[in-house]
């Protein structure tokens, strides 16, 4: 799912970088600057610190979308920045992306 996700990105004139644990994920976001991040439900776990949360700690400007079968209220509520409906198609990647990121802007400091 990972590398179908990358080549839509692609498609869509995007670059990205897919990690296979939340762990490594922030990792990544520790030494490289992202615009945006998915993430599945799998990892956020109740009870636990959210992955989202940890993530804009490192990188404050990162915009997070939550792609999930259903839409849950915390999938829409802070530090979500946008929710995307699996199984996605190119053209929601596209509007969900462009809903979230303005092209050119710097992120904030």
């Amino acid at each position: 799912m990972r590398e179908t996700i990358l080549d839509l990105l692609k498609a869509l004139g995007h670059s990205g970088l897919g990690a296979s644990s939340p762990i490594r994920g922030l990792k990544m976001l520790e030494v490289m600057v992202f615009d945006a991040m998915m993430i599945s439900p799998g990892a956020t776990l109740l009870g636990e610190p959210s992955y989202a949360i940890d993530a804009k700690k490192i990188q404050p400007h990162l915009k997070v979308i939550m792609a999930a079968a259903v839409e849950l209220p915390e999938y829409s509520a802070p530090p979500i920045d946008a929710f995307i409906q699996k199984p996605f198609s190119l053209l929601s990647l596209e509007a969900t992306l462009q809903k979230i990121l303005i092209v050119g802007a710097p992120p904030d400091n």
